[in-house]
């Protein structure tokens, strides 16, 4: 088992044609399973999700993998941000030699989601859950093997469906984190979902999509006898300025700084994706902001400003970016997971 990372401009939602070029590299039988993320210069409601989806479809298709993918497609590329998509392809390749080192592994899953009444409620925490654990087995690895826990669900469709939705997110991320062993299944009730800031899982993100059907899972983590070179890593933080926390985590993977603070292997980040956040009513740094007080709506704020504090210390637009980790982060912190090359 080998992951290797394909990263791609997408520069028209309808072409995939850099995707089916990374896919073609290999044979389709060798093609264990992928994983693919698009993030689109788009809008809500101007079909490029729609777009996107149908075409990488089309490929992985024409490929006959598409039993053995799962995708998260989003749109927002404000700020200093390219167009791009990563695909993490896991193939059978005997001419790589393994070792006990741990490598990236990923693993993919996906369930019903239940009845649509009970999307924002405990119980579909525990559906995430199991899934969750179904796509840790297929990785191979255990709860401390896990660096991040990707979930994506279908919006809800009643009553406040916006709320509601965001419910979702944060009872997927409990249940997920119940999967890795940071949340106790007894703390997830009705009344901590969305509302008990102190109770946060740490290496998750969630997500919701118009056109998901399903709970999906990806699954990035690391384990030994794994081919390739590279290593999943993840960190929280408190602060949409909170870096320390990442040149932590970033220095922990073995980069080195010089002496003005720059790295000076960063291109050994091959992949960033990040759930920023910020705090009660906008606070960033402790200041008031205006995120929430805005002709624009609030995750164009978050993105914008996560594209310049995470590229210019990756130096990299290409940074897979959305917004409001609830219950994956402390209030007003964010989660990241970087891909590295070892060395």
């Amino acid at each position: 088992m080998t992951v290797v990372l394909a990263s791609y401009d997408i520069q028209d939602p309808k072409d995939m044609s850099a995707l089916k070029a990374a896919l073609d590299r290999h044979d389709a039988p060798s093609i264990r399973r992928v994983a693919i993320f698009s993030k689109l210069n788009g809008e809500y409601d101007d079909g490029a999700r729609e777009n996107a989806k149908a075409a990488v479809d089309k490929v992985i298709a024409a490929k006959g993998v598409a039993d053995r993918t799962e995708m998260i497609t989003i749109i927002g590329c404000e700020g200093a941000s390219t167009p791009f998509g990563y695909a993490f392809i896991d193939v059978d390749d005997k001419s790589v030699a393994v070792g006990d080192d741990k490598r990236l592994a990923i693993g993919l899953g996906h369930a019903d989601p239940g009845a649509e009444a009970e999307l924002d409620g405990p119980a579909f925490g525990g559906r995430v859950k199991a899934c969750v654990l179904g796509a840790m087995r297929d990785a191979g690895l255990g709860p401390d093997g896990v660096a991040t826990v990707i979930v994506n669900g279908p919006p809800a469709t009643s009553g406040d469906a916006v709320l509601r939705s965001r419910r979702m997110r944060a009872v997927a991320a409990l249940g997920a984190g119940a999967a890795i062993g940071e949340i106790d299944d007894r703390s997830i009730v009705d009344a901590a979902i969305v509302s008990d800031t102190s109770l946060y899982t740490r290496r998750v993100q969630t997500f919701v999509g118009p056109q998901i059907k399903r709970i999906e899972i990806i699954v990035l983590g690391n384990r030994a006898g794994g081919g390739g070179d590279l290593v999943a890593y993840s960190a929280v933080t408190t602060d949409l300025f909170d870096v320390r926390a990442v040149k932590v985590m970033l220095r922990e993977a073995g980069l080195q700084f010089d002496h003005d603070g720059e790295f000076t292997d960063g291109d050994r980040v091959v992949a960033a994706i990040l759930k920023a956040g910020v705090g009660p009513g906008g606070t960033v740094n402790g200041a008031p902001t205006a995120i929430f007080n805005s002709r624009t709506p609030p995750e164009k704020h978050v993105r914008a400003a996560a594209s310049g504090v995470y590229g210019a210390l990756l130096k990299n637009t290409r940074i897979f970016s959305t917004m409001d980790p609830v219950q994956q982060a402390p209030w007003g912190g964010s989660q990241l997971c970087c891909v590295i090359k070892a060395k």
